[in-house]
């Protein structure tokens, strides 16, 4: 949870990085937004593969499905945002449906298709977070964010003193992220093989709920990828609608430009919500796969209330 806070709270470094632009920050803010919050909307489904690792995977033939998955997964998002940059179909959504000038267009259709391997770093690094937080390392998973988004502030700086500026200021934004993406997907992968790889079987046995098939971790994954995306596509919404009932004007792209920079901080506040699923799966007792982490302490279900309620009040304190 307090990842999350940091996570919403640095993302304003990757606006800084367009904002500091001295021709065009506004236009190109507002392109930026535009992609990038269709992209969260792709990648909304691929955080709910947490789930699926810290509930299914219980041995290495398990993490092998899970993982599979995602790079299914990942290369669909990644031949829907080819699609979306080099096909009518993009022209259409963006374009004509968003009532964008052509200069605003073209801008947020190259993002888009820079951002086309983002929901597939995305994915491997929650699969492998799931599979920590079933081990109770969720110090590690936590540092992994918190290094993610000091890679990115850090590679902001620097870019910014570089020839992006002037010649493709929206890279600057967007290779942060993927250089926080990296951080953070490399150092879940590591701490999985380091803490975790050794100590899974090969195979899960019927003492841990028997061997999970591809087909039962998308029937579990797939109603929470829907519930996430529909919370994810309210913000892609919205800037339709602002867009749209400004005439795709000058004012329409200050209007979109404004939500990009303000979207982060109104999120701080419920971001925990999402995330507060994952505590019970992880500690209950009577699930099968739980039998075999090792654990020091007893976490009861009046322990995850009392800490939900503690959360809930910081989030009203915010």
């Amino acid at each position: 949870g307090a990842t999350l806070f940091a996570v919403s709270m640095f993302q304003q470094a990757l606006n800084r990085g367009i904002a500091a632009v001295k021709e065009d920050a506004v236009e190109m803010l507002a392109s930026y937004g535009l992609a990038y919050s269709l992209m969260k909307f792709f990648t909304g489904p691929m955080s709910d593969f947490k789930n699926v690792g810290l509930v299914f995977v219980n041995s290495k033939r398990d993490r092998t499905k899970a993982v599979l998955c995602m790079v299914v997964a990942g290369a669909v998002a990644a031949i829907f945002h080819t699609l979306i940059a080099y096909s009518d179909l993009g022209y259409y959504i963006i374009n004509k449906l968003h009532h964008v000038d052509e200069s605003v267009g073209s801008k947020t259709r190259r993002a888009f298709l820079y951002l086309a391997a983002f929901p597939f770093m995305d994915a491997m690094a929650w699969t492998h977070a799931g599979i920590l937080l079933k081990h109770k390392y969720s110090f590690l998973v936590g540092c992994a964010s918190i290094s993610d988004v000091i890679a990115q502030v850090v590679f902001v700086a620097i870019l910014l003193h570089s020839h992006l500026e002037c010649r493709e200021p929206l890279l600057i934004p967007i290779l942060s992220l993927y250089m926080g993406a990296l951080v953070r997907c490399t150092t879940l992968c590591l701490g999985y093989y380091r803490n975790i790889h050794d100590v899974i079987p090969d195979r899960s046995g019927p003492e841990m709920g028997g061997e999970a098939t591809i087909r039962k971790m998308l029937s579990f994954w797939w109603p929470l990828a829907l519930i996430l995306a529909t919370q994810r596509i309210s913000r892609p919404i919205v800037n339709l609608f602002v867009s749209r009932d400004l005439g795709g004007s000058s004012a329409a792209t200050e209007a979109v430009a404004i939500l990009t920079a303000t979207y982060p901080v109104g999120h701080m506040p419920y971001g925990w919500l999402t995330e507060i699923r994952a505590v019970y799966p992880a500690f209950d007792k009577n699930n099968p796969s739980n039998k075999l982490v090792n654990t020091n302490s007893t976490v009861t279900a009046t322990h995850i209330k009392k800490f939900t309620f503690v959360c809930m009040a910081l989030s009203l304190t915010v």
